[in-house]
Formats: structure tokens, C-alpha cells, sequence
């Protein structure tokens, strides 16, 4: 059995295609909106894999571009898939544990506490933080004149935070307690007026990849299960955003990690929900 998962936003769609129990591939578009980006996903990813159109038995679709997909696709049935589960499930999958509390780092950031209760998945909304990716680019828009995240990674590559934000070394003059004397203090704490946008940029990635990976730590902390965390989206799959991430959740007391192909977690959950059994459709 084909079935093909699609993450449909506003104008993306992450797209993966598994069969008889295996994925087979994945592919994301961008396109002016989300029934263009769905059709274009589901035509490249059919493409790219030599897999016809009729093949596929069904489509899940999750996400918020999904509203706009009927019970049928392009001639094929679909079945709608809460973004929720999708996140809790794709991320569990990935991971290979046996639960797990999944951030989904996008626009914003959803928190997912995922466990095996008796014969059932169980998924539960823990919450989120509004920082997210779209955090990120408004304030590179206002501070750095970037708009696009390709920019803002060159720019900070090229940054030292170090010299934006205040560490606990410059407060105090040494470590406190767990914390070593490098950790930040205070985001932007240190700008002075003649910040380079290189060290604003820097300064901006630290920030959002600290407040999402704190936000993230404390919530599986209530949950028992801060030594099993896991991000997925797009942004978790940049080195050096990811570096920030885990080692936030590590400075903590925390252990997290970021699977491969996390940027398709919540399309494979889709894929997964719409099967209702985990061990067809990921091995």
C-alpha cells in the first residue's frame, strides 16, 4: 500500500511517500499558496520516485493549508489528520523512542508529550512559545534588512553573539551554580552603538534558539521526560541552530535530539495516523 503524508502550510508542503511499510522519499515545494504547493509536492515527489498518480491508495494531509483539501485530491481520497498528532507521531517515529516530549519548531512552536498507553499512541498539546522560524525573520526584517533564512544564517556565520549579549562571566566575573561563566545572561544585553549586523544576527539566532529550547526543556521537565526530547521542523535541521537547541536543553539537565529528515516529522505523522498502525508504516 501507497500512502503519501502532506505537511500543507500556508505555501509549503513537505510531502513523503511510504510504501509497504518503508519511505520511500520526500520532497518540499513552495508554491503561491496551499492547494498550488499540495498539487506541486504530490507531482514532484511522484516524479522524482517513478510512482503513477493512480498507485497512491491515499493521501493524509495535516497542517493549516489542509482546510483547504476536500475528502478528495487530485482524484484521490484524502483523509484530514490533527497537526497535533501528526507532530507527536512523525517526531516519535523518527526518534525511534518509545515516547518522548516532540517540539515542532515553525512559525511558532508546538509542544507534544507523545506515549505508548497500553495498545495506543497518546498525544497531548503541552503548549508552545510564539518563537519561532517567524520570530526570526520579522525582527532580521527590522534589524538586519534580511528577509529570507539562507541571509540571515550567512550573516551570522560571520557574527560572535558574544559580543551582543551579556554572559554570567560579565556580571559576575565566574560561573554560577550548574551554569558555566559562558552562559548567557542577558539577550542583547551588550549592544552597544556600533553592533555589526554579522554579531546582531548571531545574537538573534541565540535568542530564539535559547527561548525555544528553555521553553521546550521545562515543559518535558513536568512531563518526566526532559531526558527524551525531540525537535522536528526545518530550523532544527540547521547545524548550527541545532547546536543551540541541544545544548540549551543539555546546560539544563536535559538530553535532546534532532532525527533525520526532522523537517518531514509532522507529514510522516500524517502518514501514520491514517494508517492507525505505527509498525506499517515506519520500520
Amino acid at each position: 500500500m501507497i500512502v503519501l503524508g502532506l505537511d500543507i502550510g500556508g505555501s509549503m508542503t513537505k510531502s513523503i511517500l511510504v510504501e509497504n511499510g518503508e519511505i520511500k522519499g520526500a520532497v518540499q515545494v513552495t508554491a503561491s499558496g496551499p492547494l498550488v504547493s499540495a498539487a506541486g509536492a504530490i507531482g514532484k515527489i511522484t516524479e522524482e520516485l517513478g510512482v503513477r498518480l493512480s498507485s497512491i491508495e491515499l493521501i493524509a494531509c495535516t497542517g493549516g493549508g489542509s482546510r483547504k483539501i476536500g475528502p478528495s485530491f487530485l482524484g484521490l481520497k484524502t483523509v484530514k489528520v490533527d497537526e497535533i498528532e501528526a507532530i507527536g507521531l512523525g517526531g516519535l517515529a523518527l526518534s525511534g523512542l518509545k515516547e518522548a516530549v516532540v517540539s515542532s519548531v515553525g512559525t511558532g512552536t508546538a509542544i507534544v508529550s507523545v506515549r505508548r498507553e497500553g495498545g495506543s499512541i497518546v498525544t497531548r498539546h503541552l503548549g508552545g512559545t510564539g518563537v519561532g522560524g517567524g520570530t526570526l525573520i520579522g525582527l532580521s526584517k527590522l534589524l538586519l534588512n534580511r528577509s529570507s533564512i539562507k541571509g540571515i544564517f550567512e550573516l551570522a556565520r560571520r557574527g560572535d553573539f558574544r559580543n551582543v549579549d551579556l554572559t554570567i562571566m560579565d556580571i559576575v566575573g565566574g560561573p554560577i551554580g550548574r551554569l558555566p561563566a559562558d552562559t548567557t545572561a542577558s539577550n542583547f544585553g551588550n549592544v552597544g552603538d556600533g553592533a555589526k549586523l554579522e554579531d546582531i544576527a548571531a545574537g538573534l539566532l541565540n535568542m530564539v534558539a535559547q527561548v525555544i529550547g528553555t521553553v521546550t526543556y521545562f515543559a518535558a521537565k513536568a512531563e518526566g521526560l526532559e531526558k527524551k526530547i525531540v525537535f522536528i521542523g526545518s530550523l532544527p535541521t540547521i547545524p548550527e541552530f541545532s547546536e543551540i537547541l541541544t545544548s540549551t536543553v543539555s546546560l539544563l539537565g536535559g538530553v535532546a535530539t534532532v532525527p533525520e529528515m526532522a523537517c518531514y516529522a509532522t507529514a510522516l505523522g500524517a502518514a501514520i495516523k491514517a494508517k492507525e498502525r505505527l509498525g506499517q508504516v515506519f520500520r
